[in-house]
């Protein structure tokens, strides 16, 4: 299938679909998949996006094309000198048939702040949008059936051309592809086991905690895999100045509830503004929970009521019991927290469409 230039912006506003919906506009038949034993994982598709921009800082309009390989010079940016964000966010199928993204302007505008952290050019809120849409809408086929799983999107922002000295990079490639995802955590909302890590922090002040840059992520794969290899699900870090805060729960941002009150760590540039985060924090606004953000001593995590992680991957995953330094704090009986429930189910029927969106958050891909 030939590379095609993108047009046009697709329209966000939300409508009922069609009865074939997306799938309408594609010839190809459902993949072989077994949605069931579908894991978090990637899995090869049909399309991607692709958009260039030089030393002039102005993005030029991008392909539609086969999923397929990179090829940049060994002196790129990004390689040599790990220039690069990315984002996170997921399409799936609604109650009503659409194909829906959640949020997606938010994704946008966090990869733009990122870019400008990075010495990069931000990528057009319209350009990035489109992409999405577009990307989406060409993998239609992968979007695994309601309630089994949802179709990963992955914008990832680059330098690609080639620079010796630590500079800002001469080219930037942003590009975006997809992928059918499973569950995050296995077990769905099941409580999970975490430990809280005392030898490794995640991030600094004045680093790039705050922003999905690409860095941020392989530091973190030995304090994750050396949890799970001793049994917990993900690892906790606590701040790096003051080592008593909680800030981040592996690449998810961190609640728990004590006396019905909901806190969260605070956004000072150290963890990242999950989008998430912040409709769980709308969504609990909304039915009358008291919600703070705040520094969060890891004693009063240890004492809260209950305890819960948010963000794309996950969701939101009920938190049964954290390790830290000798002590196991169990939450809820080992069962999902009255409020934790409440939650999850609010954000799910939002973004499966099973509740009316209040919001206006959810946006059809047509």
């Amino acid at each position: 299938m030939p590379g095609r230039g993108v047009g046009q912006p697709l329209k966000a506003e939300a409508h009922p679909c069609n009865a074939t919906g997306v799938h309408g506009l594609l010839e190809d038949a459902e993949p072989s998949i077994d949605w069931d034993a579908l894991t978090f994982s990637f899995k090869k598709t049909d399309r991607m996006y692709l958009a260039t921009c030089g030393q002039d800082d102005e993005w030029q309009s991008g392909q539609m094309q086969d999923f397929t390989d990179l090829s940049m010079s060994p002196a790129a940016g990004v390689l040599n000198y790990g220039q690069g964000l990315f984002e996170g966010m997921k399409a799936q199928h609604a109650a009503d048939g659409c194909i829906v993204l959640f949020r997606p302007e938010m994704n946008a505008t966090r990869m733009q702040e990122g870019a400008r952290r990075l010495g990069m050019p931000p990528v057009p809120e319209r350009l990035f949008l489109d992409a999405v849409h577009t990307t989406v809408r060409e993998n239609a086929r992968w979007v695994p059936p309601i309630g089994k799983g949802a179709l990963y999107v992955r914008p990832l922002l680059m330098g690609s051309g080639p620079i010796l000295g630590v500079a800002p990079a001469p080219e930037y490639t942003f590009l975006v592809y997809v992928s059918p995802v499973g569950p995050y955590f296995k077990g769905g909302i099941r409580p999970i086991s975490l430990k809280i890590s005392d030898e490794f922090h995640r991030a600094a002040p004045g680093g790039s905690g705050g922003v999905k840059a690409i860095g941020n992520y392989a530091p973190g794969m030995i304090p994750s895999k050396m949890a799970k290899g001793e049994g917990y699900a993900e690892v906790i870090y606590l701040d790096a100045v003051h080592h008593r805060y909680v800030e981040e729960v592996g690449a998810a941002n961190f609640f728990c509830v004590k006396d019905g009150v909901i806190s969260t760590p605070e956004l000072t540039g150290t963890i990242l503004p999950g989008v998430t985060r912040a409709s769980v924090i709308e969504i609990a606004g909304s039915r009358g929970f008291e919600v703070r953000e705040e520094s969060i001593d890891v004693e009063y995590a240890l004492d809260a009521d209950e305890c819960f992680c948010a963000g794309t991957a996950a969701v939101v995953a009920s938190i049964g019991s954290i390790e830290h330094d000798g002590r196991v704090a169990e939450y809820s009986g080992g069962e999902v927290g009255p409020i934790t429930m409440e939650l999850y189910k609010a954000l799910t029927a939002i973004q499966q469409r099973r509740a009316p969106d209040d919001f206006g958050w959810t946006v059809v891909v047509e």
